[in-house]
C-alpha cells in the first residue's frame, strides 16, 4: 500500500471512528441541556482518543463548541485554564453590546487520559465552570477505568458512563476496508478478506487489529 499510514495504530483518525451513534448521543444531550458529565471507558487501544477526536471534529455541525485536551501528566492548570477561557470567550460584539462573557452555544469539554493527570486544580476549575450559570457546559472524560481520586471531586454529581467495547466483526471489517481504500488499496487487498476477518476475530481492540495488519504488510 503506498499510503499505509492509514493503518497506523499510533495515529487516531476520527474519519474511521466506529462508535458514531454513541458519540452523537453525547453531542445531542449536551445540545439539549448543561452540566452533563460523561465518562468514556475502555481498554487501551479500543478507540477512546478517536472517539473524542470525532466529537471534536463533528460537534460544530450540531452547533456545539468542543474544546479538546489530550490530558496526561504534562497538562498544567494555567495552560488548561488559559486555553479553555480563550476558546469559550464571547465574540467582540457579544462582549461589548450584549455584556456576555462567554459564548452562548453549548460547550463540550473533552479531556483524554484523565488517569494520568496530577493537578487537582484542573478538576476544581472544571467543576466551577459546570456550576457557572454563564457557561452552558458539559464534560467528557476518558480513561481505561474510573479514577477514584477524580470521582471524589465529582461526588454527588450524575456521571453517565460510556463503555466502549469491540464492535461487531462486520463493523470493524468495514472500517478496515475504508482505511485500505483511503491508503490507495482496493477492497481488502493486499490482505484478502479472509485474512482481515481472521485478524479481527483474534483481536481484542481496534489498535490490535491495526498492529496485526501492519505486521502483515
Amino acid at each position: 500500500m503506498p499510503e499505509n499510514v492509514f493503518l497506523s495504530p499510533n495515529e487516531p483518525n476520527p474519519h474511521f471512528m466506529v462508535y458514531k451513534e454513541e458519540a452523537r448521543k453525547i453531542i445531542l444531550k449536551s445540545l439539549g441541556g448543561k452540566s452533563y458529565i460523561f465518562w468514556v471507558l475502555g481498554k487501551t487501544g479500543i478507540g477512546k482518543t478517536t472517539f473524542l477526536l470525532w466529537i471534536n471534529e463533528f460537534a460544530p455541525h450540531y452547533k456545539v463548541l468542543p474544546v479538546y485536551f489530550h490530558g496526561g501528566e504534562e497538562l498544567k492548570f494555567d495552560e488548561f485554564k488559559e486555553k479553555f477561557e480563550e476558546n469559550i470567550k464571547a465574540s467582540f460584539f457579544s462582549r461589548v453590546f450584549r455584556r456576555k462573557k462567554y459564548v452562548e452555544k453549548p460547550v463540550l469539554l473533552l479531556v483524554d487520559e484523565v488517569e494520568y493527570m496530577k493537578d487537582d486544580n484542573v478538576f476544581k476549575y472544571i467543576l466551577s465552570k459546570l456550576d457557572d450559570e454563564e457557561v452552558n457546559l458539559s464534560v467528557v472524560l476518558a480513561s481505561v477505568d474510573i479514577v477514584e481520586d477524580i470521582k471524589i471531586h465529582l461526588k454527588g454529581r450524575d456521571i453517565e458512563k460510556v463503555y466502549l467495547e469491540m464492535p461487531s466483526i462486520d463493523v470493524v471489517m468495514e472500517m478496515v476496508r475504508k482505511r485500505i481504500e483511503a491508503g490507495g488499496g482496493e477492497d481488502f487487498q493486499p490482505f484478502g478478506k479472509q485474512l482481515v476477518r481472521d485478524i479481527i476475530e483474534s483481536s481484542d481492540t481496534i489498535r490490535e487489529v491495526l498492529v496485526k495488519l501492519k505486521e502483515a504488510l
